[in-house]
């Protein structure tokens, strides 16, 4: 009896490896093997521009420098269908993670690591013709100059949150870090020329700031924003819909950063000309009347919202080789609504095709073409290209062109 319970301890007993095995059998004893912590992951990088009216041949020629002529200049004044031309761009790279889920657990740990830079370009169609083809054509006319402007930031993001396992959900709380940043606004302008032009009223309200200090003084400022997936699966109908956001929160500017604001009014009667030679005499006075007024200064700490991005996506199953897919995505300083459609064709176990229907954002419409190939080790690289012909931007198939961009994921 004694002998058999001593078998028994022996049979369930752990050796380490700093125990001696001279006199040992290891089959009398059980190997515990650690198992392997493993990470499932996506690495992106993109770069995009887009504009809903500037060709890549109006770029170059800016670029270059030369003659500008009507041929190129007309073209994008006809673009300006609505109030207000667009151009922006967006550059970065993103690192997401997940753990794998555990036995009987229900959350798993995921976070990420981002840094994007984004340009946001906006005028109304009267400053365009101003600027280039003059008030010739426009006397009579109120030019609305009114939300013309331009910022720019580079955000950096790192988030800590939870994975849902069984519904894929997915939420994260960010630290943002605006690095470096300027904006320059209009809020409020117009110019006025009568059909004589012998009387001109005009007024302008205008701010910049340049996200620095003294002696070009990097100031930094941090927020807290919201990110994450929320998808739902209908069980009576073959839908995935996908609801996305990104950094939904403020942004906490500190004090220092440059300003400078204008104010600049100019009203006139008319310049009098009298006698038979028409020579211009004198102005009477209170016929021009100017008020103009130049600040510089520091900014105080205030709050303002991150640059945040919501968005819907949904995929219809038509068969198990297709599927319809749409999205609709605002925010991230887009001014208007970005919508997309397409197909996605699985062709065999390694590859997967699509091509979707873009417009709006800061462009115009617009094609975009992806594949995503499966490598070995369940790896996935995905690449997306947007207007291809507007990636051939130096060459003359892509001088119309008016957006272009590349993006690349790899995901495991």
């Amino acid at each position: 009896m004694i002998v058999g319970l001593g078998f028994s301890n022996a049979f369930s007993q752990v050796y380490t490896t700093t125990e001696s095995t001279t006199f040992r059998n290891d089959s009398l004893f059980k190997v515990v093997k650690k198992e392997k912590t493993t990470l499932s992951y996506s690495c992106e990088a993109w770069a995009i521009q887009t504009s809903n009216t500037i060709t890549a041949g109006f770029m170059n020629t800016l670029a270059e420098g030369g003659f500008i002529s009507r041929d190129v200049l007309d073209p994008i004044l006809n673009a300006h269908k609505g109030p207000k031309g667009y151009i922006g761009a967006t550059a970065g790279f993103n690192i997401r993670w997940t753990s794998d889920p555990k036995k009987d657990k229900v959350w798993s740990v995921c976070g990420s690591f981002s840094s994007e830079a984004i340009v946001d370009g906006r005028w109304t169609t009267d400053l365009f013709e101003l600027a280039w083809f003059g008030n010739a054509s426009s006397t009579g006319e109120l030019n609305v100059l009114s939300g013309s402007g331009v910022r720019a930031g580079v955000f950096n993001r790192f988030s800590i949150g939870g994975y849902k396992n069984d519904t894929r959900q997915r939420l994260e709380l960010s630290l943002v870090q605006r690095l470096v940043g300027a904006e320059w606004t209009t809020p409020y302008g117009y110019l006025y020329v009568s059909d004589n032009a012998d009387s001109l009223e005009s007024y302008v309200q205008s701010e910049a700031r340049l996200h620095f200090g003294e002696n070009r003084k990097l100031t930094p400022a941090y927020g807290i924003g919201i990110s994450g997936t929320v998808p739902i699966f209908p069980e009576e109908f073959p839908f995935e819909v996908n609801i996305n956001f990104k950094d939904v929160g403020l942004l906490f500017e500190p004090e220092g950063s440059r300003v400078y604001w204008l104010q600049d009014g100019l009203t006139t009667t008319g310049l009098p000309v009298y006698g038979d030679s028409l020579t211009w005499e004198s102005i009477y006075d209170e016929t021009v009347s100017i008020d103009s007024v130049v600040q510089t200064g520091t900014s105080v700490s205030r709050m303002v919202l991150l640059p945040a991005k919501l968005g819907v996506n949904v995929k219809y199953k038509y068969s198990d080789k297709l599927s319809v897919n749409g999205s609709v995505y605002t925010g991230g300083w887009m001014p208007k609504y970005l919508i997309s459609g397409g197909l996605e064709i699985i062709r065999n176990e390694d590859l997967t095709w699509g091509v979707n229907y873009k417009d709006g954002g800061w462009g115009d419409s617009r094609f975009e073409i992806w594949a995503k190939i499966t490598t070995k080790n369940k790896r996935d690289l995905y690449v997306c290209v947007e207007e291809p012909a507007g990636l051939f931007i130096r060459e003359d198939m892509g001088a119309q062109t008016t957006c272009r961009g590349l993006s690349i994921r790899l995901h495991r």
